[in-house]
């Protein structure tokens, strides 16, 4: 994953706009359109969306993760997602209308696309079966396997949120270690 975003990265810098953001901002708000892309080169970033006024964390991007609010990139619409930074962060933002032309000018980069976007789907194939397979506690190991200081950087409400369980669930499944 690493070399495919650092390779991304050096393919992609003619269109890319590097960007920090304090923890607290907002990259995206809800019930607007956005076309940005954010690759994450430090710091970490997670897109949520509202359920009954209770926050829902859908995904985490940390240091070489990529996220957008896809329903509005891909549909053109007014996207449901946030997307909040959890921590400091440096990202290269990619504007995809921009990509698009850049694309067609350079076709020998759709490999690339296709690679990234591949990357992003197994991330939301191996959520989907996370949710619909695992259990609460496997849910846990598997984040934490892949992002292993990922409980010293980010709420455990956000982390019991993204798990679809309760922060008493999550505590209890953290005592066990």
């Amino acid at each position: 994953m690493k070399e495919l975003f650092q390779r991304a990265l050096a393919d992609l810098a003619p269109i890319l706009q590097s960007d920090s953001y304090e923890k607290g901002a907002l990259l995206h708000q809800e019930n607007t359109v956005s076309f940005n892309v954010y690759f994450v080169q430090s710091g970490a970033l997670r897109s949520f969306y509202y359920v009954d006024g209770r926050d829902v964390t859908a995904h985490f991007a940390l240091e070489y993760g990529v996220v957008g609010a896809a329903d509005s990139i891909i549909r053109r619409k007014k996207s449901r997602y946030n997307i909040e930074v959890l921590e400091d962060c440096q990202v290269s933002v990619l504007d995809y209308q921009e990509l698009e032309l850049f694309l067609n000018q350079n076709p020998g980069l759709e490999r690339l696309a296709r690679k990234l976007t591949q990357m992003i789907y197994m991330d939301l194939v191996e959520r989907l079966e996370g949710m619909t397979f695992l259990s609460a506690k496997d849910r846990y190991e598997h984040l934490t396997t892949r992002y292993p200081d990922i409980t010293q950087r980010v709420s455990l409400g956000h982390i019991a949120s993204f798990l679809g369980i309760t922060p008493e669930t999550l505590s209890r499944i953290r005592g066990q270690y």
